[in-house]
């Protein structure tokens, strides 16, 4: 990389990841015949045909990829050391970017930002809202976010560590007091749910199926706010996080469903690469996010 301009290999990994001269103008602010032309200069100063570029997009050649394989991460370590060099001497500057699923974001991580937003009014906070944990998993190996908040951990690299936060409570959810004594009276009801193939679903379906319960899902979403306004407009039972609902319980406007067993708690998880962290992102890790 020494005889060659630094930011040539930046604009180069962008437009690799984007697989687009048009995305990757928008995410670095130059036009797309510049980024065209740093594109050319690369591949004149290496001698070697870097992209294929077509109407339907652009793709890396064999060179290409191999080329990308060798610095992006150095790129990345670059980025890194200079966004914490600017944060860590001004704290006002700092910007923190996490990668959450909706339903944890709502019910566990908003409060935690709020609390850390009182202490630190300008900073900027991003929320990538992935649903899929393998999607946020590969995003953290990307570095396209700080760390990661979780439930289930799919399987990771060394270099990332996982340490749980806390447990939250799954709970039943309806528009009145109901208490169930009989297990087999939940077959009567209908139900809001998350996509069977969610975790929280599955745990819960298997639950049931211990005290020989069949229920299914007559509405399906994995939009945890979705799932609390169906059961308040009277659709059934929903199936939540209780930090979800909390307000909404107190306020009387939904109950939780009393039952005679006890439903799966989820383990609150954060996922992160030491190496990687801010000054910023360990203080929010170490103090907000555990008293989230």
């Amino acid at each position: 990389m020494s005889n060659t301009n630094f930011n040539l290999y930046k604009i180069f990994c962008v437009v690799a990841e984007t697989e687009s001269f048009s995305k990757a103008s928008d995410i670095l602010c130059l036009t797309e015949p510049t980024i065209s032309s740093h594109i050319t200069k690369l591949e004149n100063n290496l001698g070697v045909k870097l992209f294929y570029r077509e109407n339907k997009g652009t793709t890396l050649t064999k060179v290409g990829r191999e080329l990308y394989n060798s610095v992006h991460n150095e790129i990345k370590e670059i980025e890194f050391a200079e966004n914490s060099v600017i944060q860590d001497s001004d704290i006002s500057k700092a910007k923190i970017t996490i990668g959450c699923p909706s339903h944890i974001a709502i019910s566990y991580l908003a409060k935690c930002i709020t609390k850390i937003k009182k202490d630190y009014p300008n900073l900027k906070i991003d929320v990538i809202g992935e649903t899929g944990y393998e999607n946020l998993i590969q995003l953290l190996e990307k570095h396209k976010v700080d760390f990661v908040i979780m439930g289930i951990v799919p399987e990771t690299k060394a270099e990332m560590q996982v340490k749980e936060l806390k447990e939250i409570e799954n709970i039943l959810i309806y528009k009145e007091p109901l208490k169930i004594i009989n297990m087999k009276e939940l077959e009567n009801y209908k139900y809001i749910l998350n996509y069977k193939e969610s975790s929280s679903t599955k745990e819960l379906l298997e639950v049931l199926k211990k005290y020989d319960v069949q229920i299914q899902a007559d509405i399906q979403s994995d939009i945890t706010e979705m799932r609390i306004e169906e059961v308040k407009q009277g659709q059934g039972i929903g199936y939540v996080m209780k930090d979800a609902v909390e307000e909404s319980i107190k306020d009387k406007e939904l109950y939780e469903v009393k039952l005679p067993i006890q439903l799966p708690k989820m383990k609150v998880n954060v996922v992160y690469m030491e190496k990687y962290l801010t000054k910023i992102d360990k203080i929010f890790i170490k103090k907000y996010l555990k008293e989230g």
